[in-house]
């Protein structure tokens, strides 16, 4: 009997599948909890790929911003963690007219150390990058 070559399964030598793995979580028959892993077909992989081209560019549009002097880092890190005004309101602990105020690069550039470690917080950076935008 022949030995089969190491890389006998067709998934993992096609990279693209390995590219577009998720997983799932489930229970089986006995209502244990199980993990699964599903790979994405060619249909499922090109929208996977235009949704995240979508939100690249959306963060790519907040950088030209941000260095532009329109808007405040925020925005770019915002767009980067793809949350919404309301949802980095309640990560950073700041309320939502706050938020959209520091928005602005004239009340951004006044912010206290204090604010400015929450939303670094809320982004899982350091103040200094949130202030130069790294």
């Amino acid at each position: 009997m022949e030995k089969p070559a190491e890389d006998t399964n067709i998934i993992y030598k096609n990279k693209s599948h390995g590219q577009y793995r998720e997983l799932l979580y489930s229970y089986d028959e006995k209502g244990n909890f199980e993990q699964n892993v599903k790979f994405h077909d060619e249909p499922e992989r090109v929208v996977l790929e235009q949704a995240w081209d979508f939100f690249n560019e959306r963060a790519e549009e907040a950088k030209q911003k941000v260095k532009a002097g329109k808007v405040s880092p925020i925005v770019y890190y915002m767009e980067k963690i793809l949350a919404d005004p309301l949802g980095l309101s309640m990560m950073a602990g700041i309320s939502l007219w706050k938020v959209k105020m520091h928005f602005r690069p004239y009340f951004f550039n006044r912010l206290s150390e204090k604010t400015l470690a929450k939303y670094a917080e809320a982004f899982n950076i350091s103040v200094e990058q949130l202030k130069s935008m790294e």
